[in-house]
């Protein structure tokens, strides 16, 4: 995994929980860094600047292990979305921004699975689906819907064929290391980015 970002990105109520629990310091020290740097306005400081280093540590990875005189490929965004309306739409935004610093074009990938054909979730889905197409299409995504019920397969094969460098993705709802370990679609993904130069942000 040494040749991936990985970034997990944090909600501020998640960092604050993960405080109060004794995960980030010990028991004494919970109420003054509550009163102190784990504030709310603070942590989103904070995660604007994580979003910055993701692109900045990409940027340095370009510059030392790449010899001086190859041409690089561009940097390609592929932004993965369900039909988690306020997750997409995260995952839409701060694509966008990535790709944005970075001058570059970017994906949105939606994977349809039979689960979630039309007949089968509401109309106040399919809705918010849309605009999240919209959006992303406004913000300079090329949007790419395709139908399987292998999900880590099709993003994988996306980004293969688009040459992509950086896979965005949401975070689910449960711990990360339940989520490498548990989960197949991510489990498939980061066995088949070890062998690649393709890097992982996670966003939420």
């Amino acid at each position: 995994m040494a040749d991936e970002v990985v970034n997990i990105d944090l909600t501020a109520d998640e960092l604050v929980d993960r405080l109060k629990e004794g995960k980030i310091y010990d028991e004494k020290k919970i109420q003054q860094a509550l009163n102190n740097f784990f504030q709310a306005e603070r942590i989103l400081q904070l995660r604007e600047l994580a979003l910055r280093e993701v692109a900045n540590q990409v940027e340095r990875k370009i510059n030392t292990e790449v010899p001086k005189n190859i041409k690089l490929r561009p940097e390609l965004f592929l932004a993965c979305i369900s039909t988690n309306e306020e997750s997409a739409n995260i995952i839409i935004r701060k694509t966008a921004r990535l790709a944005s610093y970075y001058h570059s074009k970017w994906y949105l990938l939606y994977v349809q699975t039979s689960n979630e054909s039309s007949d089968k979730i509401n109309l106040a889905s399919q809705r918010h689906l849309i605009n999240n197409f919209k959006m992303a299409t406004q913000l300079g995504a090329e949007v790419l819907k395709v139908k399987s019920n292998n999900i880590a397969k099709t993003i994988w094969e996306t980004a293969d064929k688009y040459d992509i460098t950086t896979i965005c993705l949401g975070k689910p709802h449960f711990k990360f290391y339940q989520l490498v370990l548990k989960t197949a679609v991510f489990t498939q993904l980061l066995n088949k980015m070890s062998k690649t130069h393709i890097d992982l942000v996670i966003l939420s």
